[in-house]
């Protein structure tokens, strides 16, 4: 049997007990609509609108309008991202049919061939009809697949061509009107450079013209400066050589006077120095006598000082002699009594030594004794009895 679901395997009738099992049918693959269908139901029409030279307006000075040429630069990106767009999503619909056809044959592929030998002769009939049926299912989706995806690979290059003509017409086109408003723009540049020269020839002659204008009325200014001020200057130099001869008389009525001043002070001075020479003079005798009076004064107390300074040379040269002479006195009084102080204590260290000496000698004979009669004894007592030998003989000495 068989339902819209699949078909239905059964044994007999009286044999109610099997299991029943059922084979899926495949459903029939509809047709992929295709992506790119907006995209691609007029794609001429694309073309023609790209490829359509605009008309733009033109200026006052020969150029296009700059914001309708950028306006239609921007519908042009525009419109060649939509195509990019439409390209894309064409090969994800490629890559995506893929995908499920490899999935379902991954799936059929991994369903294990069943077997109905013990069902008997009407099952193994109606599962070689079911595996003819799916066989035949299978090679409808399978060819139904590879069309859909010739049909798509077919439409994306279909579309990549449509793109990569319309991006070429697209670049044509403004190629074509970049060239065209550069041509206006450097015409226009060398007008407006022509302008400039001219301007600038215009300007530099009225500068020049100008300039020699402010050139000749400086002129004139200066020569009226100068006129002026050797005018001036004439004037004052009559009025320095008035002020001049006015101080020129002025100088000599004042050496005049100051001459006349000067040989007053010059008598009134001489008498005042004749007078104050004879002062001084008088003054240097005074003085000349008090000197004397005083060099004799001091060659006195000089020889005086001479001979007490002699009288306490000698008596300290005296008492410097005599106490030396206590002072080696007593030096050789202490030299005796050390010197005899030393011989007495070098007789006690002699006499020491020649006792400790005979003690030693002594320790040595005991030591012999010693050794001989402990001779017999073990080795290891001889360190014992050296060492206690030694220790009396410290305490000894």
């Amino acid at each position: 049997m068989s339902d819209g679901s699949g078909l239905s395997i059964f044994d007999d009738a009286s044999d109610s007990t099997e299991p029943t099992q059922v084979i899926r049918q495949a459903p029939p693959s509809a047709p992929a609509a295709t992506p790119a269908a907006a995209s691609q139901a007029s794609p001429t029409g694309a073309v023609s609108t790209v490829a359509a030279t605009p008309n733009f307006p033109i200026l006052r000075k020969g150029g296009y309008d700059p914001a309708l040429v950028d306006r239609h630069v921007q519908n042009l990106a525009a419109e060649k991202a939509g195509l990019l767009a439409s390209i894309n999503a064409a090969q994800n619909r490629v890559s995506e049919l893929e995908g499920q056809l490899t999935a379902a044959l991954e799936q059929v592929e991994a369903k294990p061939e069943p077997t109905f030998a013990s069902l008997g002769g009407r099952a193994s009939e109606m599962l070689r009809l079911a595996e003819e049926q799916a066989d035949d299912v299978l090679s409808t989706a399978q060819a139904r697949a590879d069309q859909i995806l010739r049909q798509a690979e077919t439409e994306s290059e279909a579309l990549r061509a449509q793109a990569t003509r319309d991006a070429e017409d697209m670049r044509m086109v403004q190629l074509k009107e970049l060239d065209e408003h550069r041509a206006t723009v450097m015409g226009e540049v060398e007008r407006e450079r022509t302008a400039a020269r001219s301007d600038a020839a215009d300007l530099r002659a009225s500068a020049q013209r100008e300039a020699d204008q402010l050139r000749l009325a400086a002129k004139a200014e200066v020569e009226t400066i100068r006129t002026g001020a050797q005018r001036e200057a004439e004037q004052t130099k009559a009025q320095a050589d008035r002020e001049v001869a006015e101080a020129r008389r002025a100088l000599a009525v004042e050496k005049e006077r100051l001459t006349r001043e000067a040989a007053e002070h010059h008598a009134t001075a001489t008498a005042e120095t004749v007078r104050l020479v004879e002062d001084a003079e008088g003054r240097a005798n005074a003085a000349e006598a008090r000197a004397k009076e005083a060099i004799d004064s001091a060659n006195l107390e000089r020889s005086q000082a001479a001979e007490e300074s002699d009288r306490a040379l000698t008596r300290a040269r005296r008492e410097a002699e005599q106490i030396v002479s206590a002072a080696q006195t007593q030096a050789d009084s202490l030299l005796s009594t050390r010197q005899a102080e030393a011989e007495r204590a070098l007789a006690d260290i002699n006499a020491d030594v020649a006792r400790v000496s005979k003690r030693r000698d002594a320790i040595v004979a005991q030591l012999g004794a010693l050794r001989d009669v402990v001779s017999g004894f073990n080795e290891s007592d001889e360190p014992d009895v050296a060492e206690e030998s030694k220790e009396a003989a410290a305490e000894e000495s």
